[in-house]
């Protein structure tokens, strides 16, 4: 018997043949780069403009996954796929179009993970970024605890990069916060 690819597997998939560019982000590119947590979904930015949302995401899964429709903060889409006979969901979270949500998506890796196989990360900088900005304002202990681990695992990390985007994003003393407390 032949095994079934995982439900997150199948997301990366689809988003493939639908031609659409991805990170992984959130708790399972936390596995790959620190202490590793585990949450019911996988976080996937993407680099699909919300405005292609309906077009692009409904057909590519909607056979299989109830497609919720695309909310829209700030001029940023967040939509989601749950399927239809697993309790799984995948968050599809459309790209910052700000010069941070650029960078960071050129600076993605292709990991070879032991469950997902070769998939498109967050780079450990990028995750820490993100990581600080949803800890709003350190008001996240989770984030903060998520953030401090990347910081003590990873010891190369590229100080200039997060510095310069942390200024950028207004996280720079939570950042120099968590820098120190390692």
């Amino acid at each position: 018997m032949v095994a079934q690819p995982s439900i997150e597997r199948d997301v990366l998939d689809r988003l493939d043949r639908a031609s659409v560019g991805y990170y992984i982000t959130g708790s399972e590119a936390l596995s790959v780069w620190a202490e590793p947590r585990q949450t019911l979904d996988i976080d996937i930015v993407t680099d699909l403009p919300a405005s292609r949302y309906e077009s692009v995401i409904r057909p590519a899964f909607e056979d299989a996954y109830l497609v919720n429709d695309l909310i829209v903060v700030e001029g940023r889409g967040f939509g989601s796929v749950i399927h239809r006979t697993e309790v799984r969901k995948a968050d599809l979270i459309m790209r910052r179009e700000d010069p941070w949500g650029r960078s960071a998506f050129e600076r993605r890796r292709r990991i070879d993970d032991p469950v997902l196989g070769s998939a498109w990360f967050i780079s450990p900088e990028d995750l820490l970024l993100a990581k600080v900005t949803w800890s709003d304002g350190g008001a996240s202990e989770r984030q903060l605890r998520d953030s401090a681990s990347i910081v003590r695992i990873q010891s190369e990390l590229d100080w200039g990069y997060i510095e310069r985007y942390a200024g950028v994003l207004g996280i720079r003393e939570l950042v120099e916060q968590i820098r120190g407390d390692r």
